[in-house]
């Protein structure tokens, strides 16, 4: 009988330390989600500045180019210069506008990655708890068969007409059984 009890203790011991492992293994799996995600963001964030970069550098190259232009055909300067003002701001309005679209929708990539993981996170979460309250009901169900059982063959043994009376084997000091 304690046999079976101790191989019922590893059997959970068992399924413990499994459960843990799973568990761990979820959460490595969780870490190198997150450092994926936040290297995709970073390549993402270094792309965008090399491009931003690039764009100002080739719009500042297209702009000396034209005002070099300007100056040697045109002969009223303050025109020129007046002008010139005027392209600038309208082309720093836009990109200004540009990189906040850009940011905008930066943001919002990484707002629906987050809810995903988040989502992801409590999924996760929730299958945990209904294999952990699956797992309980299991164990309180086997615990109360043994019990029963148990106890049905305490009741068995106490009543007339019980295994002592049968030749069972049950309570081996009952009758003449130290008579040979």
């Amino acid at each position: 009988m304690q046999s079976k009890y101790q191989q019922k203790l590893k059997r959970e011991e068992s399924v413990r330390i499994k459960k843990q492992v799973e568990e761990a293994r979820i959460q490595q799996m969780k870490a190198v989600q997150r450092q994926k995600s936040n290297k995709l963001e970073e390549k993402k964030r270094l792309q965008e500045n090399l491009r931003r970069e690039a764009f100002r550098e080739h719009q500042q190259y297209k702009t000396a180019e034209f005002l070099s232009r300007l100056d040697t055909e045109s002969p009223d300067r303050s025109t020129c210069q007046k002008a010139l003002h005027d392209s600038q701001s309208s082309t720093w309005a836009r990109s200004w506008a540009y990189k906040d679209s850009l940011k905008e929708e930066e943001n919002k990539k990484l707002q629906k990655m987050k809810e995903e993981q988040r989502q992801k996170s409590e999924l996760l979460e929730f299958n945990r708890q209904q294999q952990e309250e699956e797992r309980t009901k299991t164990h309180r169900a086997e615990h109360k068969r043994v019990n029963n059982a148990f106890l049905d063959r305490l009741q068995g043994k106490s009543q007339p007409g019980g295994f002592e009376h049968f030749g069972g084997h049950w309570n081996t000091n009952s009758g003449n059984s130290w008579d040979v």
